[in-house]
């Protein structure tokens, strides 16, 4: 299986949902963010994953 191939099997199917906590400020901004990049706030948090995850030779 490619890389490409692994990374919409990562991303399809949402079975894992996980409780955080951040500063309301920072949140509001980082939705914000999201929102202008037309992104939901989970969507850019896979994006930082998978890269977090690539950067290590994990992906």
């Amino acid at each position: 299986m490619g890389k490409a191939e692994l990374i919409l099997e990562l991303t399809k199917k949402k079975d894992k949902k996980v409780t955080m906590q951040f500063n309301k400020k920072l949140w509001e901004m980082f939705t914000k963010a999201c929102g202008e990049e037309g992104k939901k706030p989970t969507q850019k948090i896979e994006e930082f994953i998978l890269k977090y995850l690539e950067d290590r030779g994990k992906l």
